[in-house]
């Protein structure tokens, strides 16, 4: 047994000892030898001898528990598995306890440590809510006698999709319902429903090699939407897939991302294809695709795929191959050029009124984040799925949907129309550029626009600052034209460009000025919202009353930090009594503006908390502290037995977001690479390597890249050619609008006065 999370390790907890399986992309060989191959699927008989207080989980179901071979030992024997791959045969082996449901016929288990058995109610309502409606999207019964889901103090992953028994990170499945943030039993809902959704689409069909690791990632991300929005429809899925586009497309903008399909050979390689790339971008394409067959279409092509793979393997071209005999539509080329090609298109959109008519021309090319590059041109051409809407549009029937598959092409819209958006629901997987002109008027009609396409409008400007085409006092004059809006969505994307202009692009001598005037943006919804929740609080309000609060909070705001003061007291006294929306931002503002004395009671706190959730805020919290000597103490507890394997990605990360102990961070980072190394699976994804990116300083990142010249990061190489990029590109983004950024704060301060 091993002690790294991989293959099968051990953990202690509660003094109790468990040994639990993770056996993707290729550990499975650290258990047992076998072709360790995603084609060479098996049938698996397991036998387990353990102590007599113990139990086991496996795919199959308990056939047989007998005492013995010795005193103190029982032997349980397992039912023979479904036929699968070896990455996703699981064995849990400890003291746990269940909460047990069904749906359909399937048995439905949630197990964890005992003292925790309670907290997996909310998850098994939503499993067997969701089991039925996987049961009649599909048009395939779940495939598997019997569903356990097993929470575990220390797992790399939210969640992993044996069959049959999927496992989880503890704060991924366990949460008091009552009393837990929205954001924490949404986040429950979305893990739960995308493991799920694996149960059919990765172990009943499974990709043939890892090149095609998307087709299970990026199905499972884009479906996890779909029974979340059947079951709470407050819960915007459209935004979230928004969302979660436009965060992928930044990443997408550089010169070192990959394609979707990306081979890898050794267990590194395809370690690092499990990437925003394989998850959202696989997802917003499938989203693209589906917006443009129609969900009928669409559907029927996903379930004819399943039942002529059920129980085998198959390629990406297997997929699109149904979908386009199913719809008679050239998918197969659309998902093709996503699929093969890197990076993601820019549409330039022109609009002319000819008579009672209007031309639409796009133009298309591969988006860079740096200007150059920009600017230079490249190779790629895709053929794009756009759906119009013109002025007037009532978000549905106004929209026309084309394919672009040339580098510039026309289309004929009847009437004479203002504007035409040219990504209506934000379902498109691109940026969009407009003329001037009509961009003002497209601002000007924003109430006309959902949630979603404001995201998606908002961020493509955005986008368009960070490569000189679009002046940052245009975006800030766009975020002060738009600081009415109460939309959860485009009030956060608009607070969280707004903040990393003031932490990475606002000089040294206009920080308090720009902190003052993003406050007075702020202080509306603030007073509207307050800093306490009010009775019929729909969740996205909640949501956005702790944005706005962490906002103001970070900006410096006297009441903001009083409030999270008293909170944060709260909180260390009696969890349950702070509303849980709030305890996050509070914690993190009252430790940037706390002590040592504070310190050691966040960390004393953190060990006796009363739920997953909590345990994890008051660590998160500890990365928020801004004196020295204090973010000295966090990188030690990076190295401490007190720190499990499973956090310290997310820990090392925050600390190295954390402007005041950024250069610290990296200093130890540095010093302690190889003893890190022993202690994380990889560096990639959410972990250190790519919160370096956030470093905006020319020498720190010179002395990053001739680190990583010297030192390998298995499981990162692309995420450090990312970081180093995005280091590059704002160090310059600064070099180009700081003066026009301090010009307009002057103008501005002027204005107000």
């Amino acid at each position: 047994m091993r002690d790294d999370l991989r293959g099968l390790y051990r953990v202690q907890a509660a003094g109790r000892r468990y040994a639990i399986t993770q056996f993707e992309g290729t550990y499975a060989r650290m258990m047992f030898p076998c072709f360790d191959e995603p084609a060479d699927k098996a049938t698996f008989d397991l036998t387990v001898t353990v102590a007599q207080g113990d139990t086991a989980i496996s795919n199959g179901a308990v056939v047989a528990d007998r005492p013995g071979p010795a005193a103190g030992l029982h032997t349980l024997t397992f039912g023979t598995s479904p036929r699968m791959s070896t990455y996703l045969v699981a064995l849990a082996v400890g003291e746990f306890q269940c909460v047990a449901g069904g749906a359909d016929g399937i048995p439905i288990r949630v197990c964890a440590l005992p003292e925790k058995k309670e907290l997996g109610r909310f998850a098994l309502a939503a499993s067997e809510r969701f089991l039925r409606f996987y049961n009649g999207y599909y048009g395939i019964r779940y495939p598997f006698g019997k569903l356990d889901m097993v929470a575990f103090p220390d797992y790399e992953w939210g969640g992993m999709e044996n069959t049959a028994a999927i496992f989880y990170k503890e704060r991924a499945l366990l949460i008091d319902a009552a009393s837990a943030s929205a954001w924490s039993r949404r986040g429950v809902a979305a893990v739960v429903a995308h493991e799920m959704a694996h149960q059919w689409f990765g172990d009943l069909v499974t990709m043939r090699w890892w090149d095609d690791v998307w087709l299970n990632e990026g199905f499972a991300t884009w479906m996890s939407g779909k029974p979340l929005a059947e079951w709470d429809r407050t819960w915007d899925q459209d935004v979230e897939a928004a969302q979660a586009a436009q965060g992928v497309l930044e990443a997408d903008s550089l010169a070192s991302t990959r394609p979707i399909r990306q081979n890898g050979e050794t267990p590194a390689e395809i370690k690092e294809l499990f990437d925003g790339v394989a998850y959202q971008k696989g997802a917003a394409m499938l989203r693209m695709v589906e917006s443009y067959l129609g969900e009928p279409v669409f559907q029927a092509g996903v379930n004819a795929y399943l039942s002529r793979h059920a129980g085998g393997n198959a390629t990406a071209e297997d997929l699109w191959s149904e979908l386009a005999r199913v719809s008679s539509r050239p998918v197969d080329r659309v998902l093709a050029s996503f699929v093969e090609q890197p990076g993601a298109p820019l549409l330039a959109i022109e609009t002319r009124c000819q008579g009672d008519t209007t031309e639409v021309t796009l133009s298309q090319q591969r988006f860079f984040l740096d200007p150059r590059r920009l600017a230079a041109g490249s190779p790629e051409l895709w053929s794009i799925p756009v759906c119009l809407r013109p002025a007037g549009g009532d978000g549905g029937a106004a929209v026309r949907c084309e394919l672009l598959r040339e580098r510039r092409q026309s289309f004929t819209l009847d009437g004479c129309f203002p504007w035409v958006l040219a990504n209506a629901g934000a379902r498109g997987y691109y940026r969009s550029s407009y003329p001037p002109e009509t961009l003002r008027k497209i601002a000007a009609a924003a109430s006309a626009f959902s949630p979603a396409e404001l995201v998606a409008l908002l961020d493509d400007q955005w986008a368009l600052v960070r490569v000189g085409r679009t002046s940052i006092a245009d975006y800030l004059a766009l975020a002060q034209g738009l600081q009415g809006s109460r939309e959860r969505a485009v009030a956060s994307l608009l607070i969280d460009r707004l903040q990393y202009v003031g932490n990475y692009l606002v000089e040294e001598g206009d920080r308090e000025r720009y902190r003052s005037w993003l406050a007075s943006l702020l202080k509306p919804a603030a007073q509207e919202l307050g800093f306490a929740a009010a009775p019929g609080d729909s969740d996205d309000r909640k949501t956005l009353r702790a944005t706005v609060f962490q906002a103001l909070g970070n900006a410096g705001d006297p009441q903001a930090i009083a409030a999270a003061r008293r909170l944060a007291e709260q909180a260390l006294h009696a969890p349950a009594a702070v509303d849980a929306n709030l305890a996050s931002a509070a914690l993190r503002i009252a430790a940037r503006n706390g002590d040592a004395a504070l310190y050691d009671r966040f960390l004393a706190a953190m060990s006796a908390a009363p739920t997953p959730e909590w345990t994890f805020r008051f660590l998160s919290a500890l990365t928020a502290f801004r004196d020295e000597a204090l973010i000295r103490r966090s990188l030690d507890l990076a190295l401490s037995p007190r720190l499990r394997a499973q956090d310290l990605p997310a820990f090392t990360s925050q600390l190295l977001a954390n402007p005041a102990g950024q250069r610290l961070a990296w200093e130890f980072l540095k010093a302690h690479w190889p003893e890190l190394q022993t202690r994380v699976v990889s560096f990639g994804g959410g972990g250190a390597v790519g919160a370096l990116g956030s470093i905006c300083e020319a020498g720190m990142g010179g002395d990053v890249e001739r680190f990583f010249a010297a030192h390998r990061a298995p499981g990162a190489e692309r995420t450090v050619r990312h970081s180093l990029e995005d280091i590059r590109n704002c160090v310059e983004l600064k070099s180009r609008q700081q003066k026009p950024l301090h010009d307009w704060l002057r103008r501005s301060a002027a204005a107000a006065r």
